[in-house]
């Protein structure tokens, strides 16, 4: 079977990372048959045959780089799942709210717990949330206001819609920021929970049920099979427990800048490229890239 070892970054690779990649797989017993830089300087992957992928951890000593190996057919993927708070947004918003209504040290040590698959995510979002009710709703438009997307983020989107891919934004966090996200970098669809606010005040509520990991990988299976796709035609990102269920499912799942709890069952990880990591695993090179 051929894979492909893709090693990428977001600051130049230093000129060995050839002799590298080829003493890793000589290490055993494989070789490299090609290599293609995807972005020059940033994204480079080289093909080998195998019976299975090769456990390359500890491969690299001392390069600052996000190591994969990728099966090379069917890398391109149809349907892109993506979590958004800390994935495709720089922050919690939960978060955000909770520091401007005081309550910042308090809720972000149980968010931490939660991502870290510690805490059970429904009660803990439930639980988080109350400590906010009573406050005023205008804070919703100040978190919407300050909201930043991490590097790659419209490159990403950008690039799997104009390759006719389906895009998804489906977070356990609120539906008035996943639109205003959707919206800004292109999402088809977006799925999230919804805040409740009763005159001007944040009530303490949220709609049941909770968009959980469980729910995200049902919303995984439900849109392949309306798409006539398999799951192994998916690509998710998230960065913590809550986005397991859909990494587990999906053909190629990733962690970006990931929680222990879902590094341990990713396909991939970026702790080093920005979001466009996901459009290199699947092959994509600098000339395919849709920039804002």
């Amino acid at each position: 079977m051929q894979y492909v070892l893709v090693v990428m970054t977001s600051s130049p690779l230093p000129s060995d990372v050839l002799d590298q990649m080829d003493r890793s797989l000589a290490e055993r017993n494989l070789n490299l048959d090609g290599v293609q830089w995807l972005y020059p300087d940033l994204a480079i992957e080289g093909y080998f045959e195998a019976d299975e992928a090769p456990d390359l951890s500890g491969a690299f000593p001392g390069l600052a780089a996000d190591i994969a190996v990728v099966p090379r057919e069917g890398r391109r993927k149809k349907l892109l799942i993506a979590d958004m708070d800390s994935t495709i947004i720089t922050s919690e918003s939960l978060d955000d709210l909770a520091r401007l209504s005081g309550k910042g040290d308090e809720v972000a040590a149980i968010t931490a717990r939660s991502m870290r698959g510690e805490l059970d995510f429904s009660q803990s979002l439930i639980e988080r949330v109350k400590m906010i009710g009573g406050q005023d709703a205008g804070l919703i438009q100040t978190i919407i206001d300050e909201v930043t997307c991490n590097d790659g983020a419209e490159t990403l989107v950008g690039t799997m819609n104009a390759a006719g891919a389906r895009t998804i934004l489906a977070s356990g966090g609120f539906t008035f920021l996943t639109e205003v996200v959707a919206g800004r970098l292109g999402f088809d669809e977006h799925y999230a929970n919804t805040l409740l606010v009763e005159d001007g005040r944040i009530t303490g509520g949220v709609t049941m049920p909770i968009l959980d990991q469980e729910a995200k990988r049902t919303r995984l299976d439900l849109t392949t099979e309306e798409m006539g796709i398999t799951a192994d035609e998916v690509v998710t990102v998230g960065d913590g427990a809550n986005d397991r269920g859909m990494t587990t499912r999906a053909g190629l799942g990733v962690a970006y800048r990931g929680k222990d709890a879902l590094k341990a069952v990713a396909d991939a990880t970026l702790d080093h490229a920005d979001l466009r990591g996901l459009l290199w695993l699947q092959g994509y090179t600098e000339d395919e890239l849709v920039t804002p």
